[in-house]
């Protein structure tokens, strides 16, 4: 497991990942129960889980298995939020369903119809997915057997991606995860718009210093597509307290949350979509 997030974190991503002893300190708590399989919860909803939740697991040895390097770098992008490459609606599989059924319901998996259907046959809606294409190699794409794919014609004698991160998995991921350069951060204050001028997939950052302590009205403006995630600096490290993903609605990004006069809060806005430059901007009230 070291192993594995020391590999996603030398990408040059913005993030830290730090052991804690204390599992109420923890966002991501990791378990190995046995006969529970491997899994993670996905994004943001790991932080959503209690302090004695597993957040991801790995149901056998992972170091007697060959692939579990992999199986680790593949739980930990769900983790931050990667889905699975092989449910992507741009892949063009086309499935024998009745044969992933019967080879999933067996060991080790031992999964039930629904489970497989959601995991393996399901496709991932459109607007979910960065991109357009398939990269068969990802790290988050299963390995299938002979027989379980019609089409695309050329794997019908089964498909094995590429052992450790493709480049296309490490683009995506350092684009989800900009580096965060110390002073990056412009003020934003009561009152003041600040307009969002970067272009679609890019992220903007702000410091908020509130004058009071009272509840605030955080919102984004205009046509456009964000997710707008809020932190409190605690101990020089951000941590996370309310996040807002105005995808696939009418309505703007909003946080409405009580701050406090005297600590720092750190605002980050990732653009997906904007109906017209200038026309989009953030404000606090």
């Amino acid at each position: 497991m070291r192993e594995a997030f020391r590999i996603w974190k030398e990408i040059g991503i913005g993030l830290e990942f730090e052991e804690v002893d204390d599992r109420n300190k923890a966002e991501i708590r990791i378990g190995f129960e046995r006969g529970d399989g491997y899994w993670s919860a996905l994004g943001r909803d790991v932080l959503e889980r209690g302090p004695d939740q597993r957040t991801m697991n790995f149901g056998r040895n992972l170091a007697l298995r060959p692939s579990g390097l992999d199986t680790a770098l593949h739980e930990i992008g769900h983790t931050m939020g990667l889905p699975h490459e092989h449910q992507s609606p741009f892949a063009g599989i086309t499935w024998n369903e009745e044969a992933v059924y019967s080879a999933l319901e067996g060991p080790p998996n031992g999964w039930e119809r629904p489970k497989t259907f959601f995991n393996i046959i399901r496709k991932i809606p459109a607007d979910t997915v960065q991109g357009s294409g398939w990269d068969k190699d990802s790290i988050m794409h299963y390995p299938f057997e002979a027989g379980l794919i019609d089409k695309p014609e050329d794997f019908r004698g089964g498909l094995d991606p590429a052992p450790g991160l493709s480049a296309r998995d490490k683009t995506w991921i350092q684009q989800y995860y900009p580096p965060l350069e110390a002073g990056s951060e412009a003020d934003l204050k009561p009152l003041e718009p600040e307009f969002l001028n970067i272009g679609p997939g890019e992220q903007l950052n702000f410091v908020i210093n509130p004058t009071a302590s009272r509840k605030y009205t955080i919102q984004t403006f205009g046509e456009s597509d964000t997710v707008m995630v809020l932190f409190e600096e605690i101990d020089g490290s951000p941590v996370y307290l309310s996040a807002d993903d105005d995808s696939a609605t009418d309505t703007n990004a909003r946080i409405r949350i009580k701050l406090h006069q005297g600590r720092k809060y750190i605002l980050r806005i990732r653009l997906y979509y904007s109906g017209a430059s200038g026309d989009t901007a953030v404000m606090l009230w």
